[in-house]
């Protein structure tokens, strides 16, 4: 458990240094730039600008982060438990899952967006990524593989190694990263999150292997970039739960018997 939380706090102290001084520079660049153009400093709205800053530092800290985690021993992508037979299987039950986890994200957020609980901000970043697709999913790749290399590379692996009780752990992660998602403000979003973290958690505890939880992630995004914004019905949520039970089966069913016991 030690180590578990030596891991959480120096992936945090990292990415605070990263965050705090590329801030500073990327603050003071935007700033220039504003005033060059004639624009009161500090106050430019260009997403742009923002999304360079932001993908500048994410890829930075990423770099950082694996240099950290991998020359240490840290943690690893490895294939872990998964037989070469089979893990297509994996694969594709991840990626079925997570498209039917896009398809629920992207109904909440028109939802929220008709009721007005998305700010211009994240409305914007949205629309920026879509026009920039390739840009967008290899930074969400190169983030969601080193957010997923600590998160359970690191240390979901090292709380389960130090009490394999994974009907305990995987739940509590689960509402831990619900709260997290807390500050988009919509409670729907809150129960989507709580779902797809306990999901992941639960592949990893069977596979032992952050590859097919990063396959998701990216198949997440790439489908989430496509449908955010498109008009959604009632019908979307029956077709997000019915990809989701099949996915999650197809990904852990075939690990049956090569799951850790206790």
């Amino acid at each position: 458990m030690k180590k578990a939380m030596m891991y959480l706090l120096l992936a945090l102290g990292i990415t605070l240094f990263v965050m705090f001084i590329g801030g500073a520079i990327g603050g003071f660049i935007i700033g220039f730039i504003d005033g060059f153009n004639g624009g009161k400093v500090g106050v430019s709205s260009s997403m742009s600008y923002l999304a360079g800053l932001g993908s500048g530092l994410a890829l930075v800290l990423c770099l950082i982060l694996n240099f950290v985690f991998l020359k240490n021993g840290f943690a690893s992508y490895t294939i872990g438990r998964i037989p070469k037979p089979i893990r297509w299987k994996v694969f594709l039950g991840m990626v079925i899952m997570m498209a039917g986890m896009a398809v629920l994200y992207a109904a909440i957020n028109d939802v929220a967006a008709e009721r007005g609980w998305r700010d211009e901000m994240m409305i914007e970043a949205y629309a920026w990524m879509q026009h920039h697709p390739v840009f967008s999913l290899l930074v969400v790749a190169v983030v969601s593989a080193t957010a997923n290399l600590i998160i359970y590379g690191a240390v979901i692996r090292e709380i389960l190694e130090w009490k394999h009780r994974p009907q305990i752990i995987i739940p509590i992660y689960g509402v831990i990263m619900a709260l997290v998602s807390m500050i988009d403000g919509t409670f729907l979003l809150m129960i989507v999150t709580m779902l797809m973290a306990e999901f992941e958690a639960l592949v990893y505890e069977y596979t032992r292997s952050v590859i097919p939880v990063i396959i998701g992630d990216v198949a997440f995004w790439a489908l989430t970039l496509v449908l955010i914004g498109v008009p959604t019905s009632g019908w979307w949520l029956l077709i997000g739960a019915v990809l989701i039970l099949p996915g999650l089966y197809l990904a852990v069913h075939p690990m049956e018997s090569y799951k850790p016991i206790d």
